[in-house]
């Protein structure tokens, strides 16, 4: 298999999933690319396309490279990556409409769909409930 012309890097890719990411080396065993990308799918609000144009390959490339690695698909691994920040910000104490338009939804239905699929409750239920777990965690070390 020849390589395209084009390959920006010139190099050899492959990723290696870390305990807290995933991060991209060269063939020559150097990083190249040093942030996670957990950060750059949130930097390119979790677009395949964007991210694969960040690393200078193409989408079918990355998809490739998931698929090996982690037996998923960029799209799905980059909406559980979402789901978790979404998670992350409503135990921080974000209001719903920032976390859905800081997170890239154009519309904050398409945000109480996504969350309604991934976790099995409403965005609402989720504050609600991620606030009497902290609560009920408390109680105990009272």
């Amino acid at each position: 298999m020849g390589r395209k012309a084009t390959d920006p890097i010139g190099k050899e890719l492959f990723m290696i999933v870390l305990r807290n990411g995933i991060a991209f080396f060269d063939s020559s065993k150097r990083v190249q690319y040093p942030q996670n990308l957990v950060e750059l799918s949130f930097k390119c609000s979790y677009k395949v396309s964007e991210v694969s144009r960040e690393l200078g390959i193409s989408s079918r490339q990355l998809e490739r490279m998931f698929h090996a690695a982690l037996g998923l698909t960029p799209k799905a691994w980059m909406r559980e990556q979402r789901m978790v920040r979404a998670r992350q910000l409503i135990r921080e104490g974000c209001s719903l409409k920032s976390i859905a338009l800081l997170l890239g939804f154009k519309r904050y239905s398409h945000f109480n769909t996504e969350i309604q699929a991934y976790y099995g409750m409403s965005p609402t239920r989720l504050v609600s409930s991620e606030k009497s777990l902290c609560f009920d965690s408390e109680r105990q070390f009272a």
